[in-house]
């Protein structure tokens, strides 16, 4: 019996198969239709997911200051690094933590007082860093991979929380950690599809303050390239973080008048970032007047607000 046209037709199969593979792989990959990002018990974006999302704030801090708090500093009375936040009735901590530890030799602390302190020194010595030379290379490397893991899943958790979405902007803009150098256009990524997330919550004014956030990172973005962009373009980006204020102003008041409750610190500390993204908008848009208008006149005769 002759096999070769059986082999022949078994082997032109196979190559067409192939093909026809390979084809389709291509194709599904160009459409991005081949990743796989599991959401595992639906937490992203979840209420649950929001509360873990918050929780993650503390250990990601733990990792971006190399294992050291602040607070561990001052346990300790080492290290510290004055810094703008210590500057106004800062008195050095080391002081502080020499009258603490007079009282508590005096015996006129509570017992209570005096074991919160002494857990709070043995927490501080665990993580006290006893080699005096600077990071390796290696291990910046770690520490940013751990970072980026742990604020990139914060972030997915709950993309609406300003933190959150700060922080995971914050570092793929800068350099740190020994990052090669940032990336601009991941950040911007970032903030349009944090603005687009945003804007579907009808409900809760956090929300649009994380959404004029991200309005204005993509402002600064196009600030900062602007020989890349049209004035119209720059002030659609002014025009957008209006709204997102806008927005957020309307939200608020229908939330008082309904009576939701919305607790002080919460409500002093989006009262605190708006006003501040409104400073910065409008510094923006005053740069954006008298130095790009030059450099964009050839895209178009109008200058941005």
């Amino acid at each position: 019996m002759n096999s070769y046209p059986a082999k022949l037709t078994m082997c032109c199969a196979l190559v067409t198969g192939a093909a026809l593979w390979g084809g389709m792989a291509v194709k599904f990959a160009s459409e991005d239709k081949l990743s796989y990002e599991p959401n595992v018990a639906c937490l992203k974006g979840s209420p649950y997911g929001k509360i873990f999302a918050l929780a993650m704030q503390g250990p990601i801090g733990f990792y971006w200051h190399e294992g050291k708090t602040h607070e561990h500093a001052s346990t300790l009375a080492d290290d510290h690094e004055h810094h703008a936040g210590c500057a106004d009735g800062c008195h050095g901590h080391q002081a502080e933590a020499a009258a603490t530890g007079a009282e508590l030799r005096d015996g006129n602390v509570p017992l209570r007082v005096r074991t919160q302190e002494k857990i709070k020194q043995m927490e501080a010595t665990v993580h006290r860093k006893t080699n005096g030379e600077p990071l390796s290379a290696a291990h910046k490397q770690y520490i940013q991979g751990e970072v980026e893991d742990k604020l990139r899943l914060a972030y997915e958790l709950d993309p609406t929380n300003y933190t959150n979405y700060g922080n995971y902007h914050l570092f793929l803009s800068i350099n740190n950690l020994g990052r090669a150098e940032a990336d601009d256009y991941a950040a911007l990524g970032i903030a349009s599809q944090t603005l687009e997330t945003c804007k579907q919550d009808e409900l809760d004014p956090a929300s649009w303050v994380t959404a004029a956030n991200a309005a204005y990172n993509i402002i600064d973005h196009i600030g900062r390239h602007h020989k890349d962009y049209s004035v119209a373009q720059a002030k659609a980006s002014l025009a957008e973080f209006d709204s997102c204020i806008g927005r957020y102003e309307e939200l608020l008041a229908q939330a008082l008048r309904d009576g939701r409750a919305i607790p002080a610190p919460r409500l002093t500390e989006m009262e605190g970032r708006v006003a501040y993204l409104k400073r910065l908008r409008k510094a923006q848009g005053v740069y954006m007047q008298r130095i790009m208008s030059n450099d964009m006149a050839a895209h178009s005769p109008h200058h941005a607000n």
